[in-house]
């Protein structure tokens, strides 16, 4: 049966099926798709009360903040359904051949369409703060894919496991916590020069290397940091820092394709333990 799943059809299912799950969210709660926003909405404003005050050096720090916060919970929601999916859609994978990973790039599209939402909002307030729209606003659909390939590279990667190894979800929620202060999303991203010099001062011993400066490469290099300071500088400062360069953004998207293509092999070899996984 798997061979009657050409590519086309394999798109429209996606699209269909991530559709609907957007619909179907939360349907029947009392606030609806607005659930989708209080979170982050309560974090923004809890996190920009407690370190604006501490933070001077960041212009318009409000959306500083509010931009990192929108990719994070791109990225902590994505990765999160790629593994509660599998859960959810228990009794489609016991009973129908096809091929799974249909199912992890629903949950991509669905939190596309969520992030889209995201940004219309962020746009607007930036509008209302006086914040002119720049020729980086074109950057944003790559800012997604980039943003997307990301957060499934690592949520196919935990799915992978996440029935064989049941705990692997509560290890992930914690590691989140911890990861989320590995991310510049509160701080500023200061990196001494392009992340290319940067990674070839660290093999030619020019950087130091000790165990805490480990935390501050880890910061530099982690593929998020990255994300959040490219859509920070084509967004909010491309007069000051500038919008990333064709190499970087070819280089950077080559890189997150390698991360959705190792995800994908592993998920796909995985995939097919599932149903005796249950």
């Amino acid at each position: 049966m798997r061979s009657q799943f050409s590519w086309k059809h394999g798109v429209r299912v996606v699209l269909a099926m991530g559709f609907a799950d957007f619909l179907l969210k939360y349907r029947g709660s009392f606030l609806g798709f607005l659930w989708s926003f209080i979170i982050p909405l309560f974090k923004f404003f809890v996190i920009f009360h407690v370190f604006n005050p501490f933070i001077k050096n960041i212009p318009s720090y409000h959306l500083y903040l509010f931009l990192g916060l929108i990719l994070w919970e791109h990225f902590s929601l994505v990765t999160g359904n790629c593994m509660t999916m599998l859960h959810e859609k228990a009794a489609i994978i016991q009973k129908v051949v096809f091929p799974r990973i249909l199912l992890i790039l629903s949950v991509g599209w669905t939190h596309v369409l969520i992030l889209f939402c995201y940004f219309i909002i962020f746009l607007g307030i930036a509008l209302l703060m006086g914040i002119a729209p720049t020729p980086g606003l074109l950057y944003i659909p790559v800012l997604f894919v980039q943003a997307t390939l990301i957060s499934l590279s690592i949520g196919m990667l935990l799915s992978s496991y996440a029935l064989k190894y049941r705990d692997l979800q509560h290890l992930w929620s914690i590691a989140l916590q911890v990861f989320f202060w590995l991310t510049p999303v509160i701080y500023p991203y200061t990196p001494k020069a392009t992340v290319t010099q940067d990674f070839f001062n660290l093999f030619s011993g020019s950087l130091k290397v000790s165990l805490w400066s480990l935390f501050d490469i880890f910061i530099r290099f982690q593929p998020l940091s990255i994300l959040l300071h490219d859509a920070r500088r084509s967004i909010l400062y491309p007069d000051t820092l500038g919008v990333p360069s064709i190499l970087h953004t070819i280089v950077f998207s080559i890189i997150c394709l390698l991360l959705f293509g190792l995800g994908a092999m592993v998920f796909h070899k995985r995939s097919r333990y599932f149903v005796q996984e249950y």
